[in-house]
């Protein structure tokens, strides 16, 4: 085939048509023009759902217009729609050299403008989607500052191109490509639809304008808004022509094949009626007006939906609005998107075919809103020049990149889906925490390379890529984390054994971390705070048991100590022994009882009183050689929302209520403010309550 010939596929959800393009001077020549639809439905919302079906119609086209032409086409290029579209925009600066701009250094600039895109919209994606490239177009060239509509031919230090590019999914992409291979042709490009449309309908010089284009096929809606003399925004609707045809089967109970004649017909205003038979076998007939009044709430959601992706695009209604594509002749459609877009019906116009007219010569037939998007697809790829497509293996599956010569390993490893921390790896995050009141940080593990071979050789990151290269990748591993322990971070620690009134207590390092206590293998988080201290003196046990107990009846190791006493390893803490009288003389209870503080007063006493003579005698601590052998039970109760641990009794007898007045501080004993309530576990008691493990206890003035 003459190499300045063209052959674009249109594949859409409703037909695939192709046009084979010639450029002669400033025009577009379009040489053949040949279509075929689709049998049964194997596209979907302007994506390929059965790659064979799509295939076959495709591998038809192709051999027509071989036929018609006499040669034997073997690159095709095609556009791209899908469900999902994704835009980023991204710019590009490089340093010029002393000759002229040419197309070749452009290409370059504007190729690392849209793998600059592709990295972004990589970085900031929330799934797991790999995107492809599905076209972009420069919004705007600077050189030295100044703003230019191209840099070709011009001098300059730093040339600087902006873009905004779109993106499908590499599955779209990809189903595009198997299914031209089965069709016997190589894809030389890509573009997205509305871009290709965009090409074909508005010139250059209209792009200053605000201008919305839509290209409203079968399964999608694609939308190009220009301003300021080029395309800002692209976007798409997954509402199109196909659901004005489905609201017709379902109005008229057809078939789908009939709602789209009858769909076609009524477009075509004539006044004879439409008839058709529904799938029961009945025949009918219906006027024109009855059918556009039954499709009616599907075109006003059709309208209602473009108008919406548009109002988003754009930030408000455009300047005017053309419709391209098979959908725009859907009768009523125009009249709908103006009234939803709130402008004057004649600010929205079907086609554009007057601007087609002047850069393009072909069959009136073929100048219409229908071959719009195909014309569009060759007459991008002759715009585009020497921006042809690549392809290298990576790990055995072949990635699609713009041909650069400026390409690196990196380029195509970011294109493969690769993020950067996959590629270079990083170190293990660090552990920051603080110890004693000192800021403590221990850095992270080291990564382990990338493994990167170029056909067979060893290569790193910016090893520069030709055609048909193949590339194995092995990612970068991470280093680990950085992580300690308590007892690494703070050490073992002193342990030691001492024994409080016969039970076993071990002593020496304690550990906090953030106000708890913490054992040696707890995993220390980034921002933990750590304190330590010792327990091993008297009153620092003391303090920790919270044990309620008079200093003048605890003995260490037999004789008396205080809070400054060291402790070390078999030291035995017990109850003092106190002299007493072989037959204690007769004593008020109040007297005998260790309960009750010195300097008591009457009320208190009386109250206290209630006791009887035998608790008071049994309250005295028995002498060393009346201690139990067994370990004696220290009681840990709440007094007065305070938690407290009672020492045990020497004659291991319960504690009564009237006991912890002994350790009441927080009321006046000795100035009564009215009746004393006493309260365990929330009920009302008397002094001669007993108390056991874990009771709660109010004593209040009341």
């Amino acid at each position: 085939m003459d190499n300045q010939m063209i052959f674009a596929l249109d594949i859409g959800t409703r037909s695939v048509i192709g046009v084979v393009c010639a450029q002669q001077d400033e025009m577009f020549r379009v040489l053949c023009v040949e279509s075929a639809e689709h049998t049964e439905r194997a596209m979907i919302d302007g994506q390929i759902e059965d790659i064979d079906k799509t295939a076959r119609v495709a591998r038809t086209v192709k051999q027509t217009i071989e036929q018609k032409l006499g040669v034997s086409l073997r690159d095709v290029h095609v556009a791209a729609a899908g469900r999902i579209l994704r835009t980023q925009k991204a710019s590009f600066e490089m340093e010029m050299g002393d000759l002229p701009i040419n197309r070749k250094q452009m290409f370059t600039l504007e190729s690392r403008a849209v793998q600059k895109a592709f990295e972004e919209l990589m970085e900031n994606r929330q799934d797991e989607m790999v995107f492809c490239c599905a076209g972009y177009s420069v919004t705007q060239y600077l050189l030295d500052g100044y703003s230019f509509s191209t840099l070709l031919g011009h001098r300059g230090r730093k040339a600087r191109v902006e873009i905004i590019a779109s993106f499908l999914p590499d599955e779209v992409i990809e189903s595009l490509y198997t299914t031209m291979e089965k069709t016997g042709l190589r894809v030389a490009s890509v573009t997205l639809e509305p871009i290709a449309a965009m090409n074909a309908v508005i010139p250059q010089e209209l792009r200053l304008l605000n201008i919305a284009l839509v290209d409203i096929g079968a399964g999608t809606s694609d939308i190009a808004i220009s301003n300021q003399g080029s395309v800002v925004a692209y976007t798409m609707s997954t509402v199109a022509g196909d659901e004005i045809t489905e609201q017709a089967m379902r109005e008229f109970l057809v078939d789908f094949g009939t709602a789209e004649r009858l769909k076609r017909e009524a477009g075509l205003e004539e006044n004879d009626p439409l008839r058709y038979t529904d799938i029961l076998g009945s025949d009918y007939e219906v006027s024109r007006e009855e059918f556009l009044s039954r499709i009616a709430p599907a075109v006003q959601q059709l309208a209602e939906s473009i108008t919406q992706k548009v109002l988003e695009a754009n930030g408000g209604p455009p300047t005017a609005t053309f419709l391209v594509g098979g959908g725009s002749r859907t009768p009523g459609l125009r009249t709908a998107v103006a009234a939803a877009l709130g402008v004057d019906e004649k600010k929205v116009a079907v086609g554009g075919i007057n601007y087609i007219k002047r850069s393009v010569q072909a069959d009136e037939e073929y100048l219409s809103v229908e071959y719009a998007t195909p014309v569009g697809i060759a007459i991008t790829a002759i715009q585009s020049g020497d921006a042809r497509e690549m392809s290298v293996q990576l790990n055995g599956k072949p990635v699609r990149m713009l041909n650069n010569s400026t390409l690196r390993v990196v380029d195509v490893l970011l294109r493969g889906g690769y993020e950067y921390r996959r590629i270079m790896g990083h170190s293990g995050q660090p552990l920051i925490f603080t110890l004693n009141g000192e800021e403590k940080k221990l850095r992270g593990g080291i990564p382990a390379l990338a493994r990167i071979e170029v056909n067979g050789a060893p290569a790193g990151i910016t090893s520069p890529v030709q055609e048909g290269d193949k590339i194995l990748f092995q990612p970068a591993q991470n280093g680990a984390d950085a992580a300690v322990t308590v007892g690494g971070a703070a050490g073992e620690g002193r342990q030691f054994t001492v024994e409080l009134f016969g039970a076993p207590r071990t002593l020496g390092t304690r550990v906090l971390v953030n106000g708890e206590p913490a054992g040696p293998d707890r995993a220390i988080q980034t921002g933990d705070v750590i304190e330590t201290h010792e327990v091993d003196t008297v009153g620092a046990l003391l303090e920790e048991e919270n044990l309620a107990v008079d200093l003048t009846q605890l003995a260490l190791n037999g004789s008396p100590c205080t809070e400054e006493d060291p402790l070390h390893e078999g030291d035995v803490l017990t109850l003092m022994a106190l002299a007493a009288p072989a037959a204690p003389a007769p004593q008020s209870p109040a007297a005998q009882s260790p309960a009750e503080p010195a300097g008591q007063s009457p009320a208190a006493q009386s109250a206290a009183s209630q006791a009887p003579a035998a608790q008071g005698a049994a309250a005295q601590p028995l002498a060393a050689a009346q201690v139990p052998a067994a370990p004696l039970q220290m009681v840990r109760i709440s007094l007065n929302d305070k938690r407290m641990t009672l020492p045990p009794k020497a004659d291991g007898q319960p504690y009564q209520l009237f006991d912890l007045l002994n350790f009441i501080t927080d009321m006046d004993l000795e100035n009564p403010q009215g009746r004393a309530v006493l309260k365990k576990n929330g009920r009302e008691v008397s002094f001669l309550e007993p108390i056991a493990e874990g009771d709660r206890v109010k004593i209040y003035w009341e």
